[in-house]
């Protein structure tokens, strides 16, 4: 069963250091570095990656991009739509399961509600920190979470169990 993870890209790109513009020169290479985050970490957690980014920001709305022969792919979202958006009807048409990794409360709660997980940018952060210098590929990746065992169903009874006791 392959398993996605989808990042909220300009969310990240806000949150996280690595990709403040001052660092990397631009919003261009902000972009491009976080996809290349994603391809490595997609080898290393062995799912596939999906990054989705506002068509504000982009000359080519509604454009998609596949690379590493599928194992990602870069989405733009259409006019009038914005990446939330894109991220919740993906979540709601995949038969997989997702994780989401955004900033955005109200995303995080969306997703949640369509059975999907939800992470932190620091998370996504702490996974590429987590990489060894040569990162594994997709078909072999270096260790498994014990998460990857359990099914769908499953995983969101935990996070259910999870939200509550911090309600607590």
């Amino acid at each position: 069963m392959s398993r996605y993870l989808i990042l909220d890209g300009y969310n990240l790109i806000g949150a996280l250091a690595r990709y403040a513009t001052p660092s990397t020169g631009g919003l261009d290479e902000s972009r491009e570095l976080l996809v290349n985050d994603a391809l490595n970490a997609a080898g290393w957690i062995g799912k596939k990656v999906i990054v989705v980014f506002d068509a504000t920001q982009n000359l080519e709305p509604g454009r998609t991009e596949v690379r590493a022969g599928g194992v990602a792919r870069v989405i733009y979202s259409g006019p009038r739509e914005s990446a939330d958006d894109v991220i919740e009807r993906l979540v709601k048409s995949l038969n997989e399961a997702a994780t989401v990794c955004t900033a955005d409360f109200s995303l995080q709660r969306a997703v949640l509600a369509y059975g999907a997980a939800r992470s932190t940018p620091r998370e996504f952060e702490d996974l590429l920190d987590e990489q060894p210098a040569v990162v594994r590929t997709l078909e072999k990746p270096f260790r498994a979470r014990f998460s990857d065992q359990l099914s769908p169903k499953t995983l969101r009874s935990l996070e259910e169990l999870r939200r509550r006791g911090e309600d607590s």
